[in-house]
């Protein structure tokens, strides 16, 4: 009678593990198995009805320049570095956007002309040359318009067209290199741009073990970072919008921490649009190289990976739901994804564990 008990409750065991079951209840073995093989093998990411989920990937091989190609991405290079963009002559692109701390910053919001302070998080640009809209909000349709829209502000680097055509026309290595790069004797704004623009289409993040993945398997990650990718796929609800091989749905989301109503609000994707379902919507940001990009989301209020899991723990922030006094704009909406999650604190650990090596 025992044995027939000790099969029953095995039986039962093994039907918890198929199926959604076995999504959520797997050792450290259970996993290196169900995620031996491709990524066309592993267990299916749970992600919610209406997401256009894209499985997870490599990103593409940069293709190596021609000749003409290779002179415009080392221009923009250099004026990516070039402080007379600004008019003070102390703040160049790089000034925001440094290779040592993943083409931002490190600091919570930007400083600029004047030492005045953005409202904003400087994002990292590793994953720039793929994104179909740039900036927090998506004002920017294409690098080419975004590469100017820094320069021209009067909080970032105060540049004035007149004066930067004036002094870049008499610079003869510049008027050589724009000659040689793109075939042009006089330089004009739009001609910086598409410099500027070459050189962050170049730009990929460093290789790390997740690259690895793709080439010789899951065997490449630990035990905590495999439990992480686990989780990322199913019960942390990550892959609505962290999917593909940029891990950004490139769509715009409101995580509930747009601060409607108060001293930091900033109301997001609504200013480009006026839409009212916009308020407080961010776009979701590539987690490629995530780890060298920190403080995080678009006011940089959290200093650690730890923090945004914690975030997204409990349901995401909390907007106040009525008619703010400071704006005409509406409440906004926090986004029907958001869910307090069922997860351990060393859950938790494994999926910050996973985000730093993606």
């Amino acid at each position: 009678m025992h044995g027939m008990f000790r099969l029953a409750l095995l039986g039962s065991a093994l039907l918890f593990l198929t199926a959604a079951g076995l999504r959520h209840a797997m050792d450290a073995a259970d996993l290196r198995r169900a995620y031996a093989g491709p990524v066309s093998s592993w267990p299916r990411a749970e992600v919610d009805a209406g997401v256009d989920f894209v499985e997870f990937g490599p990103l593409p091989a940069a293709p190596p320049p021609d000749g003409m190609e290779a002179q415009r991405i080392a221009l923009g290079a250099r004026l990516f570095d070039e402080r007379r963009l600004s008019a003070s002559g102390q703040f160049a692109c790089a000034s925001c956007h440094s290779p040592e701390l993943g083409f931002g910053d490190g600091l919570r919001t930007s400083f600029g002309h004047d030492r005045r302070r953005g409202q904003r998080n400087a994002p990292g640009l590793y994953t720039a040359g793929f994104q179909h809209s740039l900036f927090w909000d998506g004002r920017s349709p294409s690098l080419e318009d975004q590469a100017l829209q820094p320069i021209a502000n009067p909080i970032e680097m105060a540049g004035q067209s007149r004066q930067i055509e004036r002094w870049i026309n008499r610079d003869q290595a510049y008027r050589r290199a724009f000659e040689a790069a793109f075939g042009i004797r006089r330089i004009g704004m739009a001609d910086v741009a598409r410099a500027l623009a070459s050189f962050e289409r170049s730009l990929r993040p460093p290789q790390t073990a997740w690259d690895r993945v793709f080439t010789r398997g899951t065997e490449v990650l630990s035990d905590q970072q495999l439990e992480g990718l686990h989780l990322f796929r199913t019960k942390a609800r990550c892959a609505n919008c962290h999917h593909g091989p940029l891990l950004t749905d490139q769509k715009f989301h409101n995580l509930g921490i747009s601060f409607y109503g108060r001293r930091r609000e900033d109301l997001g994707r609504y200013a480009v649009t006026h839409n009212p379902a916009d308020v407080g919507r961010f776009r979701t940001p590539s987690l490629r190289a995530v780890r060298r990009t920190g403080p995080y989301m678009h006011h940089g209020i959290f200093p650690s990976l730890a923090g945004v899991v914690n975030l997204y723990v409990a349901g995401g922030g909390v907007d106040q739901a009525v008619q703010s006094p400071t704006t005409s704009a509406p409440p906004p909406q926090r986004d029907p994804q958001l869910r307090k999650l069922a997860l351990t604190p060393e859950e938790r650990a494994a999926l910050v564990a996973f985000l730093e090596i993606l």
